[in-house]
């Protein structure tokens, strides 16, 4: 049997063009990582590294926070929505000029038809409150106010008018302003949607401003009626909490249990645990956020100061898989494509330099060298030590007793001598150990070994086949429905055909760690994925064809999860909702409700954060990560500066006192969340000090959604209906040919 331990993987995982998983860091860390270890309320500590602190109940601890709500939420409130989302052709070229990131164009366009007196007043309205929001994004709030009072001279009885001004104020830091405004609002509406949305711009005001008790009062009712801004609440409290580290630290369990991606709750927590002395557990959440951000000035030097207290070595008390024996028993042959599978990526998609490994293999193997063939031949297993030698710049391939079987400085291939068994890549060593996630993996195929100048790259020839149950896995997380899991092996597969069909790396295919997928190897599957990919084996999506011709792959897209507003009109629901974009719209969209019947809605009413996320990022760390590779002085605002015709940002400007520089999605990411950030479907509103994201969905939002597949599951739809659902253009079929244009 198996020995898995802490099966939590800590790595900054590279972008993969093929498929939008969409899932950054957490979303592979099982648990949350060391980012939510329980620690102990004393400052004792066992030092051994496979001991963790004794877990405490946060909801004991939590009772230290005075009038902490219970959560009761109104299923019928938190699921009604008010808002419509209006699109005026007079002001739809203003609209595509912000989508292709000509922001400047489309502000001046907006204002011109603000102040056409020949319009109508709601489109007056509307064209204002969109130049409002370019104004309010760019911390213009002189600007953002003037059309402000021009949109509630024009409309005064319009809630969502109102509302943004509650927000210029609150962002300006404004109190007494803010606080006047917010008390009209009652007045034009009792919706939940816009109510719940001025209490957070409130909150985060009398926060800003060290206004303690009227911000707790505020997050304490955000906290216990509006499930979306749970993980954004506690954290808040857990910052307000002063001297008491006690019920600081069970909050943040809290934010971080109701979002794991909620990266300044992942720091706040390092730094609790590392005033309370728990000297382990901050050692391992200073290492996740180093892992996100390597340019982390803080963390480094913590990780330096507490390494001391590490009586053994530091990758000892990374959360890597550790295997102790062969996981797969019995030999399974697959008839598929071959898949190279770079091993050891980091989060650029490079190979990290391996400086060591063990190999134990599950049946007899082979060595062939790159020049001579075959150089050593050993028995099922029999461990071999490979090792690179610095000095030499070559790898010695060693026995048990240590000393060299062989010694080469040219690339070399282990392979079984009997198909369909595995071996496992134990114990891989780097220079940095937070390169990358060096857990030991279980592998089909054969192990490609290519000495560079500081050790040894790695790359896994294996069978498409052989690896799909492994990456559903990662994927679809805790789904066990046969038909959701059928509807995503048919998507993954496509989605990995098409890009094998059109070329990968010189190298490899595909990274085995990515924001959007993670391959552990087939240790990482189970009999229900495992099933899957078997009932939906050599399967893919092709558009018909003629007749007399083959059908031809498909481009299908998967991700994680969603919301109702898709990049292809898939709604998500049966509800009749129509969203159109415009900065206006998208702001409506990130604080409104989604539907009753959202088909991804969570099992549990409290943890929408893969569907409905708040993050509030320091304008300090956003400048420090920019500065890491562009020198554009004090950063002034950034803004989208291409999106797609939903909204969802492509590329991304930085507007700095110097200069501008523009960025994809990806590199946007890292520098403003760290590589957090769910998706790239987000609105914001910038602070003095801290800029406040409001987004939606974990993916690039088109094609099958893995969440939304296991609710028409739940609902008792077939795989080939959720597949049709999905894909209501496209066929299954085992026989396809290729676009030439791909080729």
């Amino acid at each position: 049997m198996r020995i898995i331990r802490n099966i939590i993987l800590l790595a900054v995982f590279a972008a993969l063009p093929l498929i939008s998983f969409g899932q950054s860091l957490n979303d592979y860390m099982a648990g949350n990582s060391a980012l939510t270890v329980k620690t102990e309320d004393t400052q004792q500590e066992d030092i051994t590294p496979q001991a963790q602190p004794e877990s405490t109940d946060p909801s004991q601890n939590i009772m230290a926070v005075k009038h902490l709500p219970d959560v009761k939420l109104n299923d019928n409130i938190i699921t009604k929505t008010v808002i419509e989302y209006n699109i005026y052709p007079q002001i739809s070229q203003a609209n595509t000029l912000y989508s292709q990131g000509k922001s400047q164009e489309a502000l001046t366009l907006y204002t011109e038809l603000s102040q056409n007196e020949g319009l109508m007043p709601e489109i007056r309205v509307e064209a204002a409150l969109n130049a409002l929001i370019i104004h309010l994004q760019r911390a213009e709030y002189k600007q953002a106010l003037k059309l402000s009072d021009l949109s509630l001279t024009l409309n005064p009885n319009y809630p969502f008018a109102q509302l943004l001004r509650i927000w210029i104020y609150a962002a300006q830091g404004k109190i007494k302003e803010a606080q006047k405004e917010y008390d009209q609002l009652p007045f034009l509406t009792a919706d939940f949607e816009y109510i719940s949305s001025a209490k957070l711009a409130m909150a985060q005001a009398y926060f800003n401003a060290d206004k303690a008790e009227k911000s707790m009062e505020i997050l304490q009712n955000l906290y216990g009626t509006d499930p979306y801004v749970i993980s954004h609440a506690a954290y808040l409290m857990a910052r307000l909490s002063g001297k008491d580290k006690k019920a600081a630290s069970a909050l943040i369990e809290q934010a971080l249990a109701h979002d794991s991606n909620n990266y300044m709750a992942q720091k706040y927590q390092a730094d609790i645990q590392y005033k309370l002395k728990q000297r382990i557990p901050a050692w391992q959440s200073y290492a996740s956020l180093y892992i996100l951000d390597n340019g982390d000035k803080t963390s480094a030097k913590r990780l330096k100061k507490l390494s001391k207290y590490l009586p053994y070595a530091p990758e000892n008390y990374l959360f890597y898989t550790k295997l102790s024996e062969i996981y797969t028993k019995r030999p399974s042959l697959s008839n598929s494509r071959q898949i190279r599978i770079g091993l050891f990526s980091n989060y650029q998609a490079q190979l990290t330099p391996i400086t060591s490994f063990n190999l134990m293999p599950g049946a007899d193997f082979v060595i062939k060298d790159d020049l001579m063939g075959e150089v050593i031949s050993g028995e099922a297993y029999t461990p071999k030590a490979i090792t690179f030698d610095k000095e030499h710049k070559g790898i010695h391939i060693q026995n048990k007793w240590g000393a060299a079987d062989f010694s080469t400085k040219r690339p070399f291939v282990i392979s079984l001598k009997k198909e369909g068994y595995s071996f496992i890549v134990k114990d891989a060593k780097a220079e940095n150990i937070f390169a990358a996630n060096l857990g030991d993996k279980e592998l089909k195929g054969s192990l490609l070994v290519i000495p560079v100048e500081q050790g040894m790259v790695l790359v896994n020839y294996t069978y498409l086949e052989d690896v799909i149950p492994a990456l559903l896995m990662s994927m679809t997380r805790g789904i066990k429905t046969p038909a959701a899991l059928e509807a995503s092996a048919l998507a993954l597969r496509t989605a990995l055909v098409w890009h094998l069909s059109a070329g990968g790396n010189e190298l490899f295919d595909i990274p085995d760690n990515s924001p959007r997928i993670n391959y552990g190897g087939v240790n990482m599957e189970s009999r229900y994925v495992r099933d899957a990919a078997k009932n939906t084996e050599n399967q893919v999506l092709a558009q018909p064809a003629k007749e007399g011709d083959l059908p031809l792959l498909a481009q299908a897209e998967i991700y994680k999860s969603c919301s109702w507003a898709s990049e292809d009109g898939t709604k998500n629901t049966q509800e009749n909702r129509n969203y159109n974009f415009s900065p206006v719209n998208l702001f409506k969209y990130m604080l409104s409700n989604p539907p009753k019947d959202l088909f991804s809605a969570p099992q549990d009413p409290t943890l929408w954060s893969s569907t409905k996320w708040i993050y509030l990022m320091p304008l300090k760390e956003i400048e420090a990560r920019l500065k890491q590779k562009y020198d554009i002085g004090s950063l002034k605002y950034f803004e989208p500066a291409q999106t797609t015709p939903y909204g969802r940002v492509k590329a991304m400007r930085f507007v700095g006192s110097k200069k501008s520089v523009e960025t994809d999605f990806d590199e946007a990411n890292f520098i403003i969340a760290a590589g957090t950030l769910r998706s790239p479907f987000f609105t914001f509103v910038p602070f003095k000090k801290d800029i406040l994201l409001l987004g939606s969905d974990s993916g690039a939002g088109k094609g099958l959604c893995i969440d939304g597949a296991f609710g028409l599951a739940r609902e008792g739809k077939t795989s080939q209906e959720i597949i049709k659902y999905y894909y209501p253009d496209l066929e299954i079929t085992e026989k396809w040919q290729i676009r030439k244009s791909l080729l």
